[in-house]
This record gives structure tokens, C-alpha cells and sequence, in this order.
């Protein structure tokens, strides 16, 4: 069986877009038939509910050992939901041997072989769940808010990303930067944009995602954006089809040329 990539999106920044992000692309990359599960590990589920009304059995169950079910949500798309319980799991990790990878063991077993892509919703800090996280993936996104301060804590990530790959996950690799909620009107955003491009270079998305009310009113139908063909779509569209190249050609080394085929 073929691996399945596994990306996390993740910055302890909140409210950068790490579920937005999550959600929607995931929803995207099923809608072009590829299998894709959603492990939401935010103790808060704001990925779960924006998907299920009530989510059933999830990643807390997964982890302790009860019984569990990815949860089925849309065609191709799995979910494995979080919960209020994922804050004591915190605590109950910490003093336990294999705290930091209890994930990474969970994705091994043969039942998450049968997905094409996993993208894990991380919380917004850099905790036990955030660094099982990027313990169990192949790969990293950072959503980035161009607003003041949205290079706060990036440092912090990074360093935490580096102790990561020493120690638990040395094949964690940095796919790239997402600029999230973008309004080119603002001098001050196009100001940052241009800072967060500077220093992550190469790995800022092409595409950045446009602000726009469309996406709240998606997640409020429990729909994905790109079920219509709007600005902000299109954008989604753009940044899941960049993934796949990026991510696939780190993973097949096969070439970009033949990726921009899909």
C-alpha cells in the first residue's frame, strides 16, 4: 500500500486560518476523487461541527486505545473529529513514554493506508497535541494572517519543528505559507504580505486566499466554498492544486511538468 501524505497546518498564532485551510482544501481534494481524512486534534472542533452537527467518536478514542471510526461526512471524505476530551488528553500524555507519538503510531495502522492525502487541524498552540501532529506528517503548512504581529510566534514554530525532526519525525519538511484572509486595498497588508514573502521565499503559495464572507457562509451551510465558481474558490482550487504538486513531487520525485497534469 502507498502512503498517504500527511500534512498538518498548524501555527500558534490563532485565528491565522489553520481550519479554514483544513477544511476547505480537504473538501476540494475529495471533490476531485482523491480519498482524504480530516483529523481535527483542536480540542474546541470547530473543523468537527463546521462538518457534522454532532460528532461522533474521534481522535480521543483513537489515542486511548477505545473504539473509533473515521466518520464519513462527504463523498471520499472521512473525518476523525475532536472533542472538549482532547484538553485532559493533554494532561494524561505528558507523563506518558510515547506522549509525542501516539499519532504517528495511530496513522501506521493498515486502515489509514486506504486514504490519498490526511490533513491534520492543529490548536493554536505548541502543545502535546500540536507536536503529535507534526510528529505523524510527512509535511507542514503555515496559514499566515497579513496583519500586524502575523509573524509572532513563527520563530517559536519553527524552532519547535526543528527539535521535532531531531528528535521523533526527521522527514517533517516545511511545504510551504499560506496568506489567508488577504485584502490587497490596505497599504499596511500589502506591507506584510510582501515581509512574509521575503523571508519564506520559495515557499509561500502563489495563490493567497482573498477575504471574503463566502467562506463563513460555506462553513454555516456545512458546505465547501468551492461548490461555487467565485473568486475565492478559484483561489482554493489553486493553493489544493499546488499542494498536490508540491507534496507529491517531495514524496515521488516525480516532476513538476507531469504533476501539472492533474
Amino acid at each position: 500500500m502507498t502512503k498517504p501524505a500527511t500534512i498538518v497546518f498548524s501555527n500558534q498564532k490563532g485565528g491565522v486560518g489553520k481550519t479554514t485551510c483544513t477544511r476547505e482544501i480537504s473538501i476540494w481534494l475529495a471533490s476531485k476523487g482523491h480519498k482524504t481524512l480530516i483529523i481535527d486534534t483542536d480540542p474546541q472542533a470547530n473543523l468537527s461541527q463546521s462538518l457534522v452537527d454532532v460528532p461522533g467518536f474521534g481522535l480521543y478514542e483513537a489515542i486511548t486505545g477505545l473504539e473509533y471510526e473515521p466518520e464519513e461526512v462527504k463523498p471520499n471524505l472521512w473525518l476523525l473529529s475532536g472533542n472538549v476530551k482532547l484538553a485532559s488528553l493533554e494532561k494524561q500524555l505528558i507523563s506518558e513514554l510515547d506522549a509525542y507519538t501516539r499519532m504517528r503510531d495511530l496513522l501506521l495502522e493498515e486502515k489509514f493506508f486506504e486514504y490519498d492525502f490526511i490533513l491534520i487541524d492543529s490548536p493554536p498552540s505548541l502543545g502535546v497535541l500540536t507536536i503529535n501532529a507534526l510528529t505523524a506528517s510527512d509535511f507542514l503548512i503555515i496559514p499566515m494572517n497579513p496583519s500586524l504581529y502575523s509573524m509572532q510566534g513563527t520563530n517559536d514554530l519553527m524552532a519547535t519543528v526543528s527539535k521535532v525532526r531531531k528528535n521523533y519525525n526527521p522527514v517533517l519538511n516545511l511545504l510551504g505559507v499560506i496568506i489567508n484572509n488577504y485584502d490587497s486595498i490596505p497599504t499596511i497588508t500589502r506591507e506584510i504580505r510582501k515581509e512574509i514573502e521575503e523571508t519564506f521565499k520559495s515557499k509561500v503559495f502563489k495563490t493567497v486566499i482573498s477575504k471574503s464572507i463566502q467562506i463563513e457562509e460555506a462553513i454555516a451551510s456545512k458546505k465547501g466554498v468551492t461548490s461555487r465558481k467565485t473568486k475565492v474558490s478559484e483561489e482554493i482550487k489553486a493553493i489544493g492544486k499546488e499542494m498536490m504538486i508540491r507534496s507529491r513531487y517531495l514524496l515521488t520525485e516525480v516532476s513538476p511538468d507531469d504533476l501539472e497534469k492533474l
